[in-house]
């Protein structure tokens, strides 16, 4: 029998045995392009968060119906806590800014998921009848620093933004507080772009930090402010779909601390704040 035969299968096996392993090699490059694609989607998401750490209906007599419109007063100040680098003319210029931007996104997102709404002036005489008021504070607001969470992350620099908000039924007089809401959030606990140093030694995990480089640009007290009116607005549509006011399908969800958190009193947080309106 001739030798060649067998050197010809030989070889031929060989070839075979290459090609298997170029096609794993193709497979795991395959599958390391999609983990990489999956990995920055998931970096590029927000490492920042709002949440609800509080919903307390603070009477036995609340409205169950929905308004036929929410009013909305400006936000007031908790000044003792209020951390950012201004001062003066600057620091009320800011608090205007932040003020009227909560309002506006509060009014706009109101009148699009639970019922029509209304800034209001806060010393604006109100109306008596099916109608709520919003009253709100801001009872800690730290800016934190952009270029720590864009480049360490690992909360260096991270924002920090919580509120009081109290819903009053104003068909009594004088108006009664019924809702009691509480947010805290803030951001950026990932890690910043420094990681992305650790690419070559860590493979394409390095990636969910290479993504903080642009959260830590978009993160900060004005993409907090978005975050909180949601989830105000997602306890009113809840609150109004539990009694049966609004059908299911118009109900946000907001989303809660795993561990309920309890007021500050160092802080100033009080019950019901701010005051009553008369």
């Amino acid at each position: 029998m001739d030798s060649r035969l067998f050197a010809d299968t030989r070889r031929s096996c060989l070839f075979i045995q290459i090609d298997f392993s170029a096609l794993r090699a193709m497979k795991s490059c395959l599958v390391r392009s999609r983990l990489a694609v999956c990995l920055i989607s998931a970096a590029l998401c927000s490492c920042a968060s709002v949440s609800l750490k509080k919903a307390d209906v603070l009477t036995a007599r609340a409205p169950t119906k929905t308004p036929e419109k929410i009013f909305v007063k400006p936000p007031e100040f908790y000044d003792a806590a209020v951390r950012v680098d201004r001062s003066g003319d600057r620091l009320e210029a800011f608090k205007h800014e932040m003020e009227e931007r909560f309002t506006r996104r509060l009014v706009r997102r109101l009148s699009r998921h639970v019922a029509p709404a209304e800034a209001v002036a806060a010393t604006a005489p109100l109306p008596r009848g099916n109608f709520w008021l919003i009253v709100s504070r801001f009872d800690r607001i730290d800016q934190g620093s952009r270029m720590l969470r864009s480049v360490v992350g690992f909360g260096a620099g991270g924002t920090k933004l919580e509120t009081s908000v109290v819903v009053y039924d104003l068909s009594r007089r004088p108006p009664r507080p019924f809702l009691l809401l509480q947010t805290t959030g803030g951001s950026n606990a990932a890690p910043g772009a420094i990681g992305t140093a650790a690419y070559f030694a860590t493979g394409v995990t390095a990636l969910f930090s290479a993504g903080n480089l642009f959260e830590g640009t978009r993160s900060g007290l004005t993409f907090d402010t978005l975050r909180t009116v949601r989830q105000i607005v997602a306890a009113l549509s809840e609150y109004l779909v539990d009694r049966g006011a609004l059908p299911p399908d118009k109900r946000l969800r907001a989303k809660r601390l795993r561990v309920a958190t309890q007021p500050t009193t160092a802080r100033g947080e009080i019950t019901v704040t701010p005051a009553d309106p008369r």
